[in-house]
């Protein structure tokens, strides 16, 4: 007689114990009849291959990880692997599935970059294409440091909103203090976060909270916040923004343009790309032939210690700089363009798009502030304008740092804020050079996208690059383990 069919659910408890691996083969087998997907049966195997090591797993483990990833509704959670103890692991991911996952059916090339981004890929390839190829996000997506970079930026970009006498360092301060509690939330109603801002909530419900054992989660969740964290972040933030007040005045500054977006297209052998970016401030200097431009950037983190060789400090200046020479590259390709785009609105009666040219707003507010009251009198752009430096403006410094701190109490809490200029005296030589570099650079990345393998895609040897953190997120071999 005919043995009874039975499905993988009815497999005996001793069977499991026997023989786990084999049975849980066919499990598997059987369960991709039903889901054929290449996804689904490239999870699962690759779950297995960890599971076959540990026979004494029990039946409800092998059960409830199958389950589980199953019923996973996103291709991003490729597999599930299970510790030692039988629990569930990291999930892993598939390269090929985050792309499908984006409707892509390849390793696309980017046609729009970032001062950032491309710097990004200067320093680790592999970064590079986790964060900006693949769209991923590091693990948690939003730290105290960089918090306090975000919050800093819009105190010092808010507070030239106010009359100058109004600039003081109270009003500077309580800005932070405004923009933080709108970020931040109630959490001091029962540890519940109900913030204002609904596109940056959950990035930063994830600061300062405790480290538990799981036996201090609350109601939605999460562990506990930690207030004492929170407000010595805080305090030390406030300092920062001490410091900058110490070495410039705003009552006395008048920006010519604050968080201003810059773009650009650079040529390729076929077409062309952008590169667009975010300028903190520009200033102005009123000269006999026309303004002169200077490009800050505000810096959180401590001023580079030039304590090296004479080569090396060169070497971390160049590197500081970089950045900023590409938004004055941007920004001289800007002034060009509109050179252009007027040229074609006095010669047709056609609409000019300003698309990468100067801005309306930043035209006419040049024009006022070297007298020129009709825009089609002024000599051309590139001769009224000069950019002739670059400034990077550090909120604090290492409290060794004699250049900055020579007068700094030695229990002082940080070091002082410090600024380094950039001349572009040789201003042309310079940005020729970066031309060639950014060109070069997008060159290649469309290299490696050409190959369309994901292990093409070297990492760097820099410990605390996040390449490290999210190549751990892989399935074995789906990404480089090799160094560029």
């Amino acid at each position: 007689m005919m043995a009874p069919k039975r499905s993988c659910h009815s497999i005996r408890t001793e069977q499991w114990a026997t023989q786990p691996p084999r049975l849980l083969w066919c499990a598997v087998a059987a369960v991709a009849i039903f889901q054929p997907s290449a996804a689904f049966i490239n999870t699962e195997m690759t779950m297995l291959r960890a599971l076959v090591s540990r026979p004494c797993l029990s039946r409800a483990t092998y059960a409830s990880a199958i389950s589980s990833i199953r019923q996973s509704s996103s291709h991003l959670e490729a597999a599930s692997l299970l510790d030692q103890e039988g629990n569930q692991a990291t999930t892993l991911f598939d390269p090929y599935e985050i792309l499908r996952d984006q409707k892509l059916d390849k390793i696309p090339l980017p046609n729009k970059l970032s001062p950032t981004s491309l710097e990004s890929f200067t320093k680790c390839h592999q970064a590079f294409f986790f964060q900006y190829i693949l769209k991923l996000k590091p693990d948690p997506p939003m730290t105290p440091e960089l918090a306090r970079g975000i919050i800093c930026h819009k105190a010092l970009e808010d507070v030239f909103e106010l009359s100058p006498s109004q600039r003081t360092l109270d009003n500077l301060q309580n800005l932070f203090r405004k923009e933080w509690s709108s970020l931040r939330g109630d959490r001091e109603s029962s540890n519940n976060v109900t913030q204002t801002k609904e596109y940056n909530a959950e990035s930063y419900d994830s600061l300062f909270r405790l480290e538990t054992d799981g036996d201090a989660i609350i109601s939605n969740g999460r562990s506990p916040f930690d207030i004492n964290s929170e407000i010595d972040w805080g305090l030390s933030s406030l300092q920062l923004l001490k410091n900058y007040y110490e070495l410039e005045d705003p009552r006395n500054v008048t920006p010519l343009m604050r968080e201003m977006w810059v773009n650009a297209q650079f040529p390729t052998d076929t077409d062309s790309f952008t590169v667009r970016g975010k300028i903190d401030r520009i200033d102005m200097i009123p000269s006999n032939s026309g303004a002169i431009l200077r490009i800050i950037d505000y810096k959180t983190g401590k001023k580079p210690h030039f304590k090296y060789s004479a080569a090396t400090n060169d070497r971390i200046a160049n590197e500081q700089f970089w950045k900023m020479k590409v938004y004055a590259l941007i920004l001289w390709k800007m002034i060009l363009q509109t050179e252009t785009l007027e040229q074609k609105r006095q010669e047709s009666e056609e609409t000019v798009d300003y698309r990468y040219g100067l801005s309306w707003e930043l035209r006419q507010k040049l024009l006022q502030s070297l007298g020129y009251e009709n825009e089609q009198l002024h000599p051309k752009w590139s001769e009224l304008l000069k950019i002739e430096s670059l400034r990077l403006m550090y909120l604090t410094s290492h409290l060794d740092d004699m250049a900055a701190n020579f007068d700094t109490p030695p229990d002082a809490p940080v070091g002082k804020a410090k600024e380094l200029d950039f001349s572009l005296f040789e201003f042309m030589a310079v940005l020729d050079q970066t031309e060639n570099e950014v060109i070069s650079i997008q060159k290649q990345i469309k290299e490696l996208v050409d190959m369309q393998d994901p292990t093409a895609w070297h990492h760097c040897n820099w410990k605390y690059c996040n390449c490290h953190e999210m190549r751990e997120r892989f399935i074995d071999g789906t990404v480089s383990n090799e160094i560029m």
